[in-house]
């Protein structure tokens, strides 16, 4: 006894030593990378129309407001649930928004560091899958740029989704938990992103019965690890049914979709770059030669779960472009990159581990040392480069003063009424609904819009911000221009035309280049249409037929002169009809008309014969716009003028002009309407008009002030028109 107590008093004491931080460790250059990710996000300002719509979608969660008109059961609730909790947490809308990107980026780099390294069993090909989908190639990146914050989390979910279910069948313990995790995932990601859960749920229940199958005793037992799947599957489904179609887009319907964001600028996306082509190609490579090698082994591992994922993902797709459907290709970027990026990061790991299998036991750490620090130096080189790609294309959808907006919007909360509309430009649209939950009117582009009330509503902010009044139909949006605050003027035509479902602004009729000549023997100018009186404005309308006609009238070497110009559309034609005549006492020796590319419009060929004449500009969506003129009935011809301009010129006092849309959609973008500013302002209920320090403001504040917003309040960059 007394020996024992000797040697265990001569004992050293117990020394706990700390735990040695490899600085190589794939987990921590993981957290590095994100860490440094932060950093850039945080210091890029917010700016995307899309983070203000999805704060407004969140409204409804966080216990406020939302416009009578949006329907909260049209999108997907798991995104606006969290944002909804967290600004509920927060309180200011700005930082729940900032945090909530944040949150996102650490998730989808860290769901697919669990995903690679689940797979593959291995840290490393976490690390890479990480490195590869954030910093190598661009689409992932870029859904933080222009607020995909939908598609993001979906792939967030994807990634676990996939990961839990392969993990289910090994895990020692727990395996319930990895069968209900992958089953809540897939769940989750239905719920996230109506795009995304056409390829992600057949991708999760192709991967669980595959998972099922692994280690099973009998058919019995591998059906019964897919109970929580079916229980999640049945609710998924159910919510569908009950809440989403019934309160769906209608994206698929959508008559620009295809032609500006169809399968073109999904290849485009994916071939941009050459690290993302590079990454595509390591990856396929990988997934065919590693499923080759399941195969012949019977085998299920990861790589036939990532042939499974990336076949369906290029099923779903195909099914779509052969069917015509007019969705958002761009958006299966990011699907079809998930499966590879793993691939490509499980790869990359194998090839780095087989120098340490070639060597001995004890120069194996000084290889993975080797390994570690040439990934850490691509790491180091790649994410300036990253950083840089993101703040460029984060730039390009920056607001211009999202301080001074936010100040607007809270004026707005206090002043107006919870239903009261406000006309905006579109990125400070959307973020006045999300920061008021005041209704907005705005214009957006219509292969932006999924609903044909948004059309509608694009097409009246347009003409009350940009015109004394405009004529609809499915190929034409013609909008009557006045110079000053007289709105029955009309001086001007602008004429936007449908380029695939889009209406591009092509041609302005200029209101100085309206002359009336005199016989005399150097046709001299009688009068211009700006330097006559404007008497007036008709609009008659049929069932099938719109016209709109502007009398302007003077008086010149002591007799009445006066000018009459129509514009004439049909239900469902093509044409537009421009007329113009003189009524006076005087001889007359003919008219002038005069046409200019519109402000954005670039001519690229233009071609004259006689009175006809081609004009295509320069490539815009699916192709050159292109429109023709004709004189009717031969009585002018056409003349080229400065700056591709293009003068009628005729020997009689009147002139008619057909101009025919010759790209235009095969589905129509809006019905015949006649759309007048004041009864636009009354049936949506504008009560303030936000609009931006630009060369543009001085004449909107004075159409606006026309118009009946009197009350100007200053806010920086902003200033807000009330209508008292």
């Amino acid at each position: 006894m007394g020996m024992n107590t000797a040697m265990i008093g001569s004992r050293a004491p117990l020394r706990i030593e700390p735990r040695r931080i490899d600085p190589y460790d794939p987990f921590l250059l993981v957290l590095a990378v994100l860490t440094g990710l932060t950093a850039v996000l945080v210091l890029t300002p917010l700016g995307s129309g899309d983070y203000g719509q999805w704060l407004m979608t969140a409204r409804p969660y966080a216990g406020l407001s939302l416009p009578d008109y949006r329907a909260a059961g049209a999108v997907p609730p798991v995104v606006p649930v969290l944002l909804g909790g967290l600004l509920a947490v927060v309180g200011d809308p700005i930082v729940a928004v900032r945090l909530f990107t944040i949150f996102t980026l650490w998730g989808l780099g860290g769901s697919a560091y669990f995903a690679g390294a689940t797979l593959f069993g291995s840290r490393l090909a976490g690390l890479l899958a990480t490195v590869l989908g954030l910093l190598v190639v661009e689409p992932f990146v870029d859904l933080f740029a222009f607020g995909g914050l939908l598609q993001a989390n979906a792939i967030v979910f994807a990634f676990l989704t996939v990961a839990a279910f392969y993990r289910a069948p090994r895990a020692a313990r727990h395996g319930w938990a990895w069968w209900t995790l992958g089953a809540v995932c897939l769940g989750l990601a239905a719920l996230t992103h109506v795009g995304s859960a056409s390829i992600l749920v057949p991708t999760g229940v192709a991967v669980a019965l595959v998972s099922a199958r692994h280690g099973s005793t009998g058919r019995w037992t591998g059906l019964a690890r897919l109970v929580p799947l079916g229980v999640i599957l049945g609710v998924t489904a159910s919510f569908w049914l009950m809440v989403l179609i019934p309160g769906g887009t209608d994206l698929v319907r959508n008559p620009a979709s295809l032609d500006y964001r169809g399968p073109g600028r999904l290849v485009d996306g994916l071939t941009g770059s050459w690290p993302t082509v590079l990454v595509i190609g390591v990856g396929v490579g990988a997934i065919l030669v590693g499923t080759a090698r399941e195969i012949a082994r019977r085998a299920d591992g990861p790589w036939l779960v990532l042939a499974i994922w990336t076949a369906i993902t290029l099923g779903v797709l195909a099914v779509a472009v052969l069917s015509g459907a007019s969705t958002d290709y761009p958006r299966f970027a990011t699907p079809i990159l998930a499966p590879l990026v793993l691939a490509a990061g499980g790869a990359v790991a194998a090839l780095l581990g087989i120098p340490a299998r070639r060597v001995s036991s004890s120069q194996r750490r000084r290889v993975a040392n080797w390994s570690a620090a040439v990934l850490a130096i691509v790491i180091v080189v790649s994410a300036p480069l990253a950083a840089g790609r993101f703040m460029t294309e984060a730039n390009g959808y920056q607001l211009r003063d999202l301080a001074s907006l936010s100040t607007a919007a809270a004026w707005i909360n206090e002043h107006l009424g919870p239903q009261a509309t406000v006309l905006a430009p579109v990125r400070e649209a959307k973020w006045i609904e999300g920061l008021t939950g005041r209704p907005a009117l705005f214009s957006n582009a219509f292969r932006y819009s999924f609903r044909s009330e948004e059309w509608e509503r694009s097409l009246a902010a347009d003409t009350v911000l940009r015109s004394s009044g405009a004529l609809v139909n499915p190929f034409f949006f013609a909008r009557l221009t006045a110079l000053g605050t007289d709105q029955s003027a009309a001086h001007g035509l602008v004429i936007a035309a449908n380029h695939g479902g889009e209406y591009l602004d092509l041609l302005s009729l200029v209101p100085d280049g309206t002359r009336i000549l005199s016989p005399d023997a150097d046709r001299r100018i009688l009068a211009t249409q700006v330097n006559l009186a404007a008497e007036g404005r008709t609009v008659s309308s049929t069932a099938s037929a719109l016209e709109v006609t502007s009398t302007w009238s003077g008086e010149r070497r002591t007799a009445s002169v006066a000018l009459t110009q129509s514009v004439t559309l049909e239900e469902s034609s093509s044409v537009l009809s421009l007329r113009a005549s003189v009524a006076t006492s005087l001889p007359v020796a003919g008219l002038e008309l005069e046409l200019r590319p519109a402000a954005d419009a670039h001519v690229s060929t233009l071609v004259l014969n006689g009175s006809e004449a081609t004009i295509s500009f320069a490539p815009y969506g699916p192709g050159e716009p292109r429109l023709r003129l004709a004189i009717v009935d031969g009585t002018g011809a056409f003349e080229r003028t400065a700056g591709n301009g293009i003068r009628v010129v005729t020997s009689e006092p009147s002139a008619h002009l057909l101009i025919t849309d010759l790209t235009g959609a095969g589905a129509p973008s809006s019905t015949m309407q006649w759309l007048d500013p004041a009864s636009l302002i009354d049936s949506y209920g504008v009560q303030a008009v936000l609009l931006a320090r630009d060369p543009s403001l001085d004449a909107r504040i004075a159409r606006m002030e026309s118009l009946g917003f009197t009350s100007i309040h200053d806010f920086g960059f902003y200033l807000l028109l009330v209508r008292e």
